[in-house]
């Protein structure tokens, strides 16, 4: 009896589970890196002119933002990284594939996958993707 509980309740975790991993993985598509900034980040902020001896230590941190190009969207992604040293993937007008789940962007390079949160979306009104749209 306690076998068969034991067996009953593994199925339905690993049916929740596997179900669930589906249901968060979404095509790939193919995006265009549009512009990458860079901002240098100090934990936590210290405000102008106190006193550098009373100060509390800082923790130093890299943040980049990423426009990522979908067809007619384009959405801003979150890269942080504690080193001042970018991944040669993430630069303007490379092609890139990428996965969008919620606020979160994957892009998937060969061997690594960069997860990004997404700060920013919205819909370009350039010329060439209003041809892309009407010709649909």
């Amino acid at each position: 009896m306690k076998i068969r509980l034991c067996v009953s309740i593994l199925a339905i975790v690993s049916a929740v589970t596997i179900t669930y991993a589906v249901g968060q993985s979404k095509q790939r598509q193919q995006g265009t890196i549009v512009n990458v900034q860079k901002q240098d980040a100090a934990t936590p902020p210290i405000r102008t002119g106190t006193d550098p001896v009373r100060t509390p230590l800082q923790s130093h941190y890299y943040l980049y933002n990423v426009s990522v190009r979908l067809n007619c969207d384009v959405y801003v992604g979150r890269y942080e990284t504690e080193l001042d040293n970018l991944p040669s993937e993430l630069s303007a007008n490379n092609s890139v594939p990428v996965r969008l789940l919620k606020r979160v962007m994957y892009l998937d390079f060969p061997g690594d996958t960069v997860k990004m949160q997404i700060v920013h979306h919205k819909v370009s009104h350039e010329v060439a993707c209003d041809q892309t749209v009407s010709g649909k």
